[in-house]
């Protein structure tokens, strides 16, 4: 490629007969080095749209290619108002593909907030368009930002809350055809945020998050085995003590000998850690399948996920500790335990880095805090 634009760079802004440019296949790729490449060339190609009317940043849209939008905005802020010829612009594209992370990072991105109330030829704003397609996760995330405006009106006159929950899959092939629907209201629900749980989910789309939820629960259980272990094994560690009791006659007798030791301290400590958070890792777990619905479930193994994980490195460095306690004088054992450890540290945060990827941060704070409010209004209207 680069052989080629060194002798003929014309060659980006050439299109083949569906219109699509370079630039177009490397968004849908979602090769964001190559994307890069060309924009640092001529950043006008990011305008360019296709015959069907799509730009590069709505092909990356709905394939969930965030670091291609993330290029693409970084040198065109504006080719977030290109609209296709329904007049959808990448917000509403990700949300119809159901690309979550994508809906995430253009709410997360200052540049793109003009897209999160632009309505569509129709008048559906993303909003509207998440609740015609019944993306629920989409809905929270929406749903969750102050920006977006539940009271706005497409041109029916419908908000979000008044689309017709009884509208079936089987009688929409696209949602751009709800023009031939005759509109029904919902109601007026009680509060803002009572109209979400209300929303009657297509059979395909509950089936999906059935499915999700399973999983997690699935893995759930083996994360409650493994909290299970690191509770026992450390428990049984806190009256094996490294070194030993005083057996001698005395007032010191039945304590443990290494007690001055720092590392024995830091032994004891870090033990403690390991066990208090794993318990408390399967108290959620348990809570999350006992009482929990199954949507939320998955915040329950998340937070259980990351208390298993300090658990798992305290339990590391209680090892190390323990060791250099015991033996300070063996050079060969601390160095020894010290690589196992370090090893132990590589493994569990590479484990960590795969369970972030599931979930926002934000989202899960949201989560956390609405329900202590809820709970902290139940305790108030007890009598």
């Amino acid at each position: 490629m680069e052989a080629l634009l060194r002798f003929k760079q014309q060659l980006i802004k050439e299109a083949d007969h569906q219109g699509k440019t370079p630039l177009y296949y490397a968004a849908s790729l979602g090769d964001h080095r190559t994307v890069e490449r060309l924009l640092v060339l001529d950043i006008s190609i990011a305008y360019v749209l296709d015959k069907q009317g799509f730009s590069p940043i709505h092909v990356a849209a709905s394939k969930g290619h965030t670091s291609v939008i993330r290029e693409i905005v970084r040198h065109c802020p504006d080719s977030g108002e290109l609209v296709d010829p329904y007049g959808w612009n990448a917000l509403h594209i990700a949300i119809f593909n159901g690309q979550a992370n994508v809906v995430r990072y253009i709410l997360e991105t200052a540049e793109l907030e003009g897209t999160i109330n632009q309505p569509d030829f129709d008048g559906n704003t993303p909003l509207h368009l998440a609740t015609i397609e019944r993306k629920t996760w989409i809905l929270r995330y929406l749903r969750w930002d102050g920006r977006v405006n539940l009271r706005s009106k497409n041109k029916f006159g419908q908000t979000a809350i008044e689309i017709d929950r009884s509208i079936k899959e089987s009688s929409i092939t696209s949602p751009r055809e709800l023009q031939n629907i005759t509109p029904s209201i919902w109601g007026h629900l009680g509060t803002q945020h009572s109209w979400l749980g209300n929303i009657k989910i297509s059979p395909r789309a509950e089936q999906e998050e059935a499915n999700a939820v399973q999983t997690y629960m699935q893995m759930g259980q083996t994360l409650l085995m493994v909290a299970t272990l690191i509770t026992t094994v450390t428990f049984a560690a806190a009256f094996t003590m490294p070194g030993g009791y005083n057996n001698d006659v005395g007032p010191d007798r039945g304590q443990a000998l290494l007690q001055s030791n720092n590392d024995f301290k830091w032994f004891i400590i870090t033990d403690t850690v390991a066990m208090t958070c794993s318990i408390i890792a399967a108290c959620l777990l348990f809570w999350g399948a006992v009482n929990s619905n199954k949507s939320s479930y998955v915040y329950y193994f998340t937070s259980a996920a990351a208390l298993t994980y300090i658990a798992l490195q305290s339990t590391a460095i209680a090892f190390e500790t323990g060791i250099k306690a015991a033996m300070p004088d063996q050079q060969c054992l601390k160095t020894l335990g010290t690589l196992v450890g370090a090893a132990f540290h590589v493994i569990t945060f590479l484990a960590l880095s795969q369970l972030v990827k599931m979930f926002s941060l934000p989202e899960a704070c949201r989560f956390f805090i609405s329900h202590l409010c809820k709970l902290k209004c139940k305790i108030k209207n007890k009598p």
